[in-house]
């Protein structure tokens, strides 16, 4: 089982489609937020247990947040990894802006960036043949 979920959520290689991309995002966002959840139930008796939970709830979403960003990329043909950067500084310069560490322009400009990739990401079709990073996962 431990195996299954490395491969599915914690693996870089190959490529996902669009389906399985949201199916995953979906589980790790509810498992996220089961763990946030228990960390406010927590958070009154115990700080510790509600910032280990919070931690963990972060690091899950994030990493599974990276290999389906990546894999998702990779199914288009392009590089996961530069696609991943690109995410994460465009939400970075967005969350900057809501804290005053970044100009408005270049908030809403991450904000723009970062929607246009979830939509590119979450419902544009990958490459139909093999590419680089594996045969198409549809066919």
């Amino acid at each position: 089982m431990l195996a299954r979920l490395r491969r599915d959520y914690l693996s870089f290689a190959g490529r996902i489609p669009r389906l399985v991309y949201w199916r995953r995002s979906l589980a790790s966002a509810i498992v996220s937020g089961l763990l946030v959840a228990a960390g406010w139930l927590a958070q009154p008796y115990s700080q510790p247990a509600f910032l280990i939970l919070s931690s963990i709830a972060f690091v899950v979403s994030a990493l599974t947040l990276a290999s389906l960003s990546v894999r998702r990329f990779q199914d288009h043909g392009r590089n996961g990894w530069l696609g991943l950067g690109v995410l994460v500084a465009a939400a970075a310069i967005a969350y900057g802006g809501d804290f005053g560490l970044a100009p408005t322009y270049a908030a809403v400009l991450g904000g723009a960036v970062s929607l246009a990739l979830f939509v590119y990401l979450g419902f544009v079709r990958g490459s139909r043949r093999t590419n680089r990073y594996g045969p198409d996962p549809l066919a």
